[in-house]
């Protein structure tokens, strides 16, 4: 037994019996040192710690919710520019204009669910006294109270600012504090305003269980707490009275305190931070209980805790250093795999030294295989980026993790460039997934080869839909308007390159550049958004981003005329003329300048008003057509041919089928000669009883095949065509409105309260609009 452990001592190393001398010493000393820091510093130490802790953590915490509030203000002037929120809302009828109703309430929703500081939205409109919200819709404030208090947000000299008095309307409840912008947003005579509620539980204070936290306004009101200062109701005057008004002269002003609350002392930080006009004060404390609770059963047996630790300290090092000698141990069995060496094994860090150096060329084998994947991984991390899902890193976190992949963008600029090719003409055949993808493959190598004299680094996106987005990087030059010019130059060779090699139309958004990679993400979305405004036509195009969304409040006239007369016709079951009609309507848009989106959207309407008609003639539209899967479709056209031909498919021809369904052919031909004849003699006193006696038909049985084939009743029918010949004659003859109102059969003050109903206005009104236009 003797003989064996002597063996066994002796196969130890140098390293070993180090090992076991600096054991002893680590493990001696340290606990004397930090028996003598617990027994003479104590408490007050930890006390001191946790203060200068907690003022970093109140930093963090009071610059998270000063984020926070930033970016619900940047969200909401976003939303604010809204073309949906425009002036005709304050005269908008909203029982009449249903489906602007419906658009406005789902606007509100999107608004409402897209930042989680929201707790509720509400648009107030003052002149109607009404107010919507998601989930109440359209209400008038019918209790002068709330009338009154909403009445006074529109006295505010801002056009955004903060409230704590706005309650919320109709016994909601909830918090008061809200943002309120006034729209038309920095208008001069608002219509009413876009009220944001802040739901309190979602401020991220950073509070544990036991801490209190307060965030307060400009006026010393309670914006948020945490759950630990409900358990403190009179903390809060407190705070209030001992900060006053001093705390809110100037933003980023620090101060501590300490208060008596139940026994307990409370040790108090607060900052204060500029927000919304006003200084704002987030305030944190913790009791000191919670302090040194830790520490208190410790000081108590530290002594003993010392004496013992001394006595075992021999112990403790001879089975330390065993324990920590295995390792050692363990990796020269592994060197040794097996096979027993005997040199340098006295001096195992020799012995692994030179074991090592046999290893590192396989790893240096391994790290060029990771030299070659680091293109991939920088581009995967670039996409994630410019997608989103990292805006939470910081430029500085950025450039350290692209520095880290091979590339540095110091002193750089970044522009977008997005590229969409487009189908090839009818008459040269339709190209299949595949060559769309190798001729946006192609198109890619294009830009790739054309930039690089101008780019020191390429970024593409490809979109898989025949689209596809390149972040060129260049130099910071000496003007950005000379690296714009550059830019441009490019872009236009490249369609002209595209042209000529791939025979390919294209349109190209330029947007850039900017010397900030952290902007990249909302560059490229501006791109995209302006990539929809291009002319509606199959011809190469460059678009500046900038200037494209300049002018997107261009008025483009719709030709309500040709709606009027294109569901009239469907409605007869003209499929033929309906599309040559359709096929005006296109053309006129186009031709007035309306954007792809523009078109997109006309064509919509249109869908609508086939919708509207035939849920007038008692037909389900929803179990026709599938409204989200069309509006997919449509937007994925870019030829205005293309367009018609997919409205007439998947439109006209499935609502003409079920119009041939729901009559018969002789009920359809008395229908058609009661329009020849209203057409031809409005102006006599035409029943919808004699009509149906002289066809033998029932009145009600001719009532729904009228209402099926026009879209309206028989008495609204008549109604237009007279006002419409009123209309024709005001504006071609100088007949008296007296005179006029005879020929069509009415009494002149039937005339005018008939006519003010259907246009807005009076007979004499319109004429003399019509003669200012003719001016």
């Amino acid at each position: 037994m003797k003989i064996h452990w002597t063996k066994t001592m002796a196969s130890k190393g140098t390293m070993y019996w180090k090992s076991i001398a600096l054991a002893i010493l680590l493990t001696c000393l340290p606990i004397t040192i930090v028996s003598g820091i617990n027994w003479y510093v104590g408490n007050q130490y930890l006390i001191k710690q946790y203060q200068q802790n907690n003022e970093e953590l109140l930093q963090d915490t009071t610059r998270q919710i000063d984020e926070q509030f930033t970016q619900l203000v940047q969200y909401s002037l976003h939303m604010i520019a809204n073309p949906i929120l425009k002036s005709s809302l304050a005269n908008l009828n909203f029982i009449d204009q249903f489906e602007k109703t419906q658009e406005l309430l789902d606007t509100m929703t999107f608004i409402e669910n897209g930042d989680p500081l929201i707790d509720q939205a509400y648009l107030y409109i003052s002149g109607q006294n009404k107010v919507m919200q998601p989930l109440l819709g359209l209400r008038s404030l019918d209790r002068p109270a709330d009338a009154a208090s909403w009445n006074t947000i529109m006295r505010a000299d801002q056009s955004i600012f903060w409230t704590n008095k706005l309650t919320r309307p109709f016994n909601k409840g909830g918090s008061t504090n809200a943002i309120v912008m006034k729209v038309p947003f920095n208008s001069p005579n608002p219509y009413g305003a876009l009220v944001l509620y802040v739901n309190p539980s979602k401020l991220r204070l950073n509070a544990n269980s036991e801490q209190v936290s307060y965030v307060l306004d400009g006026e010393g009101k309670l914006i948020g707490q945490s759950d630990a200062s409900k358990q403190y109701a009179d903390v809060l005057p407190r705070v209030q009275e001992l900060l006053g008004t001093s705390s809110r002269e100037s933003y980023d002003s620090k101060s501590n305190f300490q208060l008596t609350v139940n026994n307990s002392t409370l040790l108090m930080n607060s900052q204060t931070f500029s927000k919304m006009g006003s200084v704002w004060t987030y305030v944190s404390g913790t009791p000191s209980s919670a302090i040194t609770a830790p520490t208190q059963p410790y000081t108590h047996v530290v002594l003993i805790y010392w004496e013992v630790s001394l006595l075992i300290a021999l112990v403790l090092s001879w089975f330390a250093s065993n324990r920590m000698y295995q390792p050692i141990r363990k990796i020269m069995d592994m060197f040794k795999e097996g096979k027993p060496e005997a040199s340098s094994e006295h001096n195992e860090m020799k012995y692994i030294e030179e074991k090592w150096k046999q290893h590192r060329f396989a790893n240096e084998t391994l790290q060029s295989h990771l030299d070659h994947s680091i293109p991939q991984v920088r581009e995967a991390f670039m996409n994630q980026f410019v997608s989103g899902q990292a805006a939470h890193l910081t430029e500085t976190e950025i450039i350290e993790k692209l520095q880290s992949l091979q590339l540095d963008i110091t002193n750089q600029h970044f522009s977008i460039v997005i590229c969409q090719l487009h189908p090839l003409s009818e008459d040269r055949g339709q190209l299949t997934a595949k060559d769309a993808q190798l001729l946006t493959y192609a198109a890619i190598n294009l830009l790739d080869e054309m930039s690089g004299c101008m780019a020191s680094y390429v970024h593409t996106i490809d979109y898989m839909d025949g689209s596809f987005a390149v972040i060129l990087m260049a130099p910071s030059p000496a003007s950005p308007d000379n690296l714009k010019q550059q830019l441009m130059h490019l872009c236009t060779d490249m369609i002209q390159t595209l042209h000529d090699v791939l025979s390919m139309p294209a349109t190209i958004v330029v947007n850039g550049p900017t010397p900030t990679w952290t902007d990249v993400p909302f560059l490229l979305e501006q791109a995209r958004r302006a990539l929809s405004y291009r002319s509606f036509i199959s011809d190469s195009q460059l678009l500046d981003a900038a200037v494209v969304l300049e002018q997107v409040n261009l008025q483009i006239e719709f030709p309500y005329d040709l709606e009027q007369e294109f569901t009239h016709t469907l409605n007869l079951g003209l499929e033929d003329t309906a599309v040559d009609i359709l096929n005006r309507l296109v053309h006129a848009m186009q031709n007035d300048g309306a954007p792809e989106w523009v078109v997109h959207q006309g064509l919509m309407r249109l869908k609508n008003n086939l919708y509207r008609s035939m849920l007038q003639s008692g037909h389900n539209p929803y179990a026709l057509y599938d409204g989200v899967k069309l509006q997919e479709e449509l937007e994925a056209l870019r030829d205005p041919n293309a367009c018609i031909h997919w409205f007439r498919t998947r439109i006209i021809k499935p609502y003409i089928d079920i119009l041939n369904k729901s009559y018969h052919h002789s009920i359809k031909h008395v229908v058609d000669q009661i329009i020849v004849t209203i057409n031809e003699n409005y102006m006599s006193d035409l029943s919808l009883e004699t009509f149906a006696s002289d066809a033998n038909v029932s009145v009600s049985q001719l009532s729904k095949a009228f209402r099926q084939m026009t879209g309206s009743n028989y008495i609204d029918y008549l109604t237009s065509v007279k006002i419409n010949h009123c209309k024709k004659l005001l504006v071609t003859s100088d007949m008296k409105i007296s005179e006029i109102a005879k020929t069509v059969g009415y009494q002149p003050p039937y005339l005018n309260r008939m006519f003010k109903k259907l246009e807005g206005m009076t007979p004499g009104q319109y004429r003399e609009q019509c003669s200012a236009k003719n001016e």
